[in-house]
């Protein structure tokens, strides 16, 4: 414990670089192999009420060496774009025995321990609500649910979900 009576060792929840290689590698090739099957989409969807279908069509006939290395190489890198956003908004906590640092982005706001009433797991998100049922913190948290459960109780945090087979909240 320090001065403050804070733990000097804080707990991060948040998305591993696996994770995050993992995220920008099957966008990415999504993207590349969605601009590779785009004319044989356009070519099978010409029967779908498609506002300016044609104007799709002729876009995906068109096989100059330009456009048929152009079509997969924006794709990917629309797809990439995709991938640094997920990447990047995703949240990450950082846990102590005062407080939860919350960050999203850019964006880092603390919950201080006094004003949280629960946590639990709720849909496959982390909920952390205040003493008077506001919702304080409700999204996804990497780390699967018993280390996340581990890390809240570790610094004494009241996690209120019941695990499978157990009919008694974790203390």
């Amino acid at each position: 414990m320090n001065a403050t009576g804070e733990s000097a060792e804080a707990t991060t929840l948040k998305m591993t670089t696996g994770t995050k290689a993992l995220i920008w590698a099957v966008l990415g090739a999504a993207g590349v192999g969605l601009g590779l099957a785009l004319p044989w989409i356009l070519q099978h969807a010409a029967s779908w009420p498609i506002p300016y279908i044609n104007a799709l069509q002729a876009l995906g006939s068109i096989d100059s060496p330009f456009m048929v290395a152009g079509r997969p190489a924006v794709l990917g890198v629309i797809g990439l774009a995709f991938a640094f956003y997920i990447t990047h908004e995703a949240a990450q906590l950082v846990i102590t025995n005062q407080s939860i640092q919350v960050t999203e982005g850019d964006d880092t706001r603390v919950i201080e321990r006094r004003n949280v009433g629960g946590v639990y797991a709720k849909g496959g998100k982390v909920r952390i609500e205040s003493r008077e049922g506001r919702v304080l913190f409700h999204d996804d948290v990497e780390g699967g649910k018993a280390a996340i459960a581990a890390a809240f109780t570790r610094h004494g945090y009241p996690w209120e979900s019941i695990d499978r087979g157990s009919r008694v909240a974790a203390q």
